[in-house]
């Protein structure tokens, strides 16, 4: 089997160029709390420009808009966002966007914008333990972060979530408040916080194994995708080749070294 290259990659996605350049411009949100080094509220972020490299690519002008991650849900479930930043493939949000798939209709994890995970954190001296398999938790609490789909995921495995918290900087406070003696969080935000800030050094710990690791997509609304669908597809396309260009991968590696 012959494997394209990037380059060849790129070039087939030229043709779709001035049809894009004819389109509305796509309306994209995403959370408006920090995501570093991924998307933060101001609008810089690497996925923010991977998105602009593949817009450049493909000929297309997207406008980014930071929103409450459970308000952008909404606004792209009722049509006013084409698609969502950075959200994992929840069964429940197969209503109402569209994923980048494969022949047999299986998601296409190649074409997912970043890859990251979810962490235990811990309330020191609570009992609480991650083995990577099972979460011994006694009372049976867990903090996680409001829409995400990490809460879906702990109440599937018994835990009762308090999903009320929006940053994960709430959900360390909740723990060592004693609110919950376990937060299972995404982000390297939750972290650097745990490691640095003397509010949570020393009271909480991070498991050595992530919870769950999960792709992250750029999800595109049923209706947009529906009045265009090679439109989108060419999107997706691009996605890949912007990820392994050497450009971007420079940028990756820098950002990931500043944190």
């Amino acid at each position: 089997m012959r494997v394209r290259t990037p380059t060849v990659a790129a070039a087939l996605l030229c043709g779709l160029t001035q049809v894009a350049a004819l389109a509305a411009p796509l309306q994209f949100c995403y959370e408006d709390a920090p995501q570093a080094p991924w998307t933060m509220p101001d609008g810089s972020g690497l996925n923010i420009e991977l998105l602009r490299r593949v817009a450049r690519m493909t000929g297309d002008e997207f406008q980014f808009f930071a929103r409450p991650w459970k308000r952008c849900q909404e606004e792209t479930r009722g049509g006013r966002m084409d698609g969502m930043i950075g959200g994992a493939d929840a069964p429940d949000r197969r209503s109402y966007t569209v994923l980048p798939s494969l022949a047999d209709g299986s998601v296409n994890t190649e074409k997912a914008i970043y890859h990251d995970h979810a962490s235990v954190y811990i309330r020191v001296g609570s009992g609480v333990s991650w083995d990577g398999k099972e979460l011994f938790n006694p009372r049976g609490i867990v903090v996680a972060q409001r829409g995400y789909y990490v809460a879906e995921i702990l109440q599937q495995r018994g835990q009762r979530v308090l999903d009320t918290v929006k940053s994960v900087e709430d959900g360390l406070r909740m723990v060592v408040a004693g609110m919950a003696d376990v937060a299972v969080l995404q982000g390297r935000a939750a972290e650097e916080l745990v490691h640095d800030d003397p509010r949570f050094r020393g009271k909480i710990e991070l498991a050595r194994q992530p919870y769950v690791d999960l792709p992250l997509f750029l999800h595109i609304s049923r209706k947009t995708y529906d009045r265009d669908p090679k439109r989108i597809e060419a999107i997706w396309n691009a996605i890949p080749v912007v990820r392994a260009s050497p450009e971007f991968r420079k940028l990756e590696h820098e950002a990931r070294r500043e944190d």
